[in-house]
């Protein structure tokens, strides 16, 4: 399946994405170091002044909020290291794995980045999982480096991180 990104420039398409991740209960996935996430919050963390928020689309289709497929934020870190989130839709989940590689492609042919970190709760196993099958390597564990909210305390973290290059051999594989 070919896709489609593009940037969620406005408010009310961001506020869409958190409404809607809320219809499919993912917000304790998506933002699992907030006890309990409201829509303030959702809009200080994707503020175009933050970073990036970019929607994932089927190629053949609109880029109206019922049909969008998953969402990723890229927040700038350090230099020219980016951030990376990614949340998929429940209709799209068989589809993570190429709408993440995709989102990692169009953000180093868009975004003045020279890698993209990541930093998943050791307990979202299926978070450093799909990192990994994107392109991602596991550079180690940081303890108790992140909050997680529905455990009431710090876990470890899972560092990845992905290159240009790093993406381009997963294409090979």
């Amino acid at each position: 399946m070919l896709f489609h990104y593009a940037p969620a420039v406005s408010r009310a398409t961001r506020d869409a994405i958190f409404l809607r991740m809320q219809a499919e209960g993912l917000l304790g996935c998506a933002m699992s170091a907030f006890n309990a996430p409201t829509l303030a919050d959702w809009r200080r963390i994707t503020s175009p002044r933050r970073g990036l928020l970019l929607c994932c689309y089927a190629a053949d289709n609109t880029t109206d909020n019922e049909a969008m497929l998953s969402c990723a934020l890229f927040t700038p870190r350090r230099g020219k290291v980016w951030e990376f989130d990614c949340t998929t839709f429940r209709t799209a989940a068989r589809l993570a794995v190429h709408m993440a590689y995709g989102g990692l492609a169009w953000a180093f042919a868009h975004l003045d980045c020279a890698a993209i970190a990541g930093l998943c709760p050791a307990p979202n196993r299926h978070a450093w999982r799909l990192a990994e099958a994107c392109g991602f390597r596991v550079m180690g564990r940081l303890p108790q480096a992140c909050w997680h909210a529905r455990k009431q305390r710090h876990v470890d973290g899972v560092m990845v991180l992905c290159t240009p290059q790093d993406l381009a051999e997963r294409a090979d594989a």
